[in-house]
Order: C-alpha cells, then structure tokens, then sequence
C-alpha cells in the first residue's frame, strides 16, 4: 500500500499532468500550433503561461503602438516564449 506521501505526489503529478495537458489543446485550439509543437516549445506551465500572456497582448482590441508599448512592459516576462515562437518561422 502507498503510503500517504506517495498518495500526495501522486495527486500533485497527476493534476500537473492535467493542466498541462488542458493549457496545451487551449493553446492549440487558439492558434495555428500543433499540441506537439507547443510540447516541444513550452515544455513547462511557465512557458505556456508566458505564451498565453503574450497572446492576450497581441489579440487584444487595441492599435499597435498600445500593443508594443504592453509587448516592452512584459518583455522580461514574455520575452523568452516570444524567441522561441518566432524561431518556428525561420
């Protein structure tokens, strides 16, 4: 039998493992990335939160220079996932 501890991790992974897997098909279902690019992209919750930030700054009902002026304020919290998106265009 499991013992407790061994019943907590497995209750904390498994719930890591739903997130990720829930902000992953958000993530795709809003853009034109594969669940698989997005994996390989942003393996970490942090990296699809970022990602996620970074979006709603370039969806939001604003003009670009809003939308630029944001991109500069978040930059040293989004600017590691935005390297990484644009690299898949190259």
């Amino acid at each position: 039998m499991p013992s407790r501890r061994e019943r907590f991790e497995r209750i904390s992974r498994e719930a890591r493992e739903s997130t990720n897997k829930a902000l992953i098909e958000d993530i795709s279902a809003l853009t034109v990335l594969t669940d698989q690019q997005i994996e390989r992209l942003m393996p970490t919750k942090a990296d699809k939160e970022q990602f996620s930030r970074l979006m709603a700054i370039v969806a939001a009902g604003t003009d670009d220079n809003t939308k630029v002026a944001a991109l500069k304020q978040n930059l040293d919290d989004v600017g590691g996932v935005l390297v990484k998106v644009l690299k898949i265009l190259l």
